[in-house]
């Protein structure tokens, strides 16, 4: 079980995203719905920042392939959130529900900060900073994560896919 774990997390993260996620929502709703985003950052707070960066291209890149859409900006920005997470992860108790959610918070905002910039890069359309889709994108894709990584959390433990990690000082 915990070789097929992660494939499997990943498989249904990205079906979701592509498949489940345009049928069921607004498209007003979409940006702030990255499941792959959430995946990435619950991998670098559980394994660190070179697995959350590693998730990051795999999972960014394979959804940029699946849209059809400029192939690097989630990649780009998926991996940028992994190091942050890692690396938030490495530097703060991220125990605490206040420092876990201001990790999270900064993750989510380079990812989007990423994405809107590559799409700038190569001139495609992009919101504002200012808009309410980038707002929205910030807020749902920050409880998402929050969210997301509490049950899978839960759900490694209780399965035994990982045991509870004992507090140190570093990697």
């Amino acid at each position: 079980m915990k070789f097929l774990y992660f494939p499997l997390l990943f498989g249904s993260a990205l079906l979701l995203q592509s498949a489940v996620v345009p049928v069921m929502l607004p498209d007003g709703f979409i940006d702030g719905f990255d499941l792959p985003l959430a995946i990435t950052i619950h991998v670098a707070f559980i394994r660190g920042k070179t697995p959350g960066m590693m998730t990051g291209l795999l999972l960014g890149y394979l959804q940029d392939a699946m849209s059809g859409g400029v192939l690097g900006f989630n990649g780009l920005s998926k991996i940028l959130a992994g190091f942050t997470a890692g690396f938030l992860r490495e530097k703060f108790f991220i125990q605490s529900i206040a420092h876990r959610a201001a990790s999270v918070a900064g993750a989510t905002f380079l990812a989007l900060l990423t994405r809107v910039g590559v799409l700038i890069l190569f001139s495609q359309p992009h919101p504002s900073l200012f808009s309410m889709q980038f707002l929205w994108g910030f807020i749902g894709n920050t409880l998402l994560a929050l969210l997301v990584h509490t049950l899978l959390e839960g759900f490694e433990t209780i399965s035994g896919i990982r045991e509870e990690e004992e507090l140190s000082l570093g990697d």
